[in-house]
């Protein structure tokens, strides 16, 4: 959600901490450039989030089966929602504020690239 936020502040912080979890780099490239993710369960959850992102809630039937095949769960759908809230405040704060990049982050500074139209 951060990447469909424009976010950042918050992109450039939790590159760092998913690279010190071990979350695949190829993965965490592929959310700070917007495209799909080669591991079909992290792609099925990527897509779950930039889809309420995007649609504002409205993903429709198919986005939450494909979620629930890649092996999540119903409450996990609600968990998904419940982290959009706190993340659209944090973001659209950071935006108001402008809220400068700490020295930890200097290696992951990010700006949402332009896609190229579908």
């Amino acid at each position: 959600i951060n990447f469909e936020n424009g976010c950042g502040y918050c992109m450039a912080g939790h590159t760092v901490p998913a690279r010190g979890a071990k979350a695949p780099e190829d993965a965490i490239q592929a959310i700070r450039a917007g495209v799909p993710i080669a591991d079909p369960r992290l792609e099925a959850l990527r897509n779950v989030v930039q889809a309420r992102g995007v649609t504002r809630g409205h993903v429709g039937d198919a986005v939450v089966d494909q979620f629930i095949a890649a092996g999540f769960t119903r409450h996990q759908v609600l968990e998904v929602i419940q982290a959009i809230a706190v993340k659209v405040i944090s973001s659209y704060t950071n935006h108001v504020v402008h809220t400068p990049n700490d020295a930890f982050m200097a290696k992951t500074a990010w700006q949402r690239p332009a896609l190229a139209a579908a």
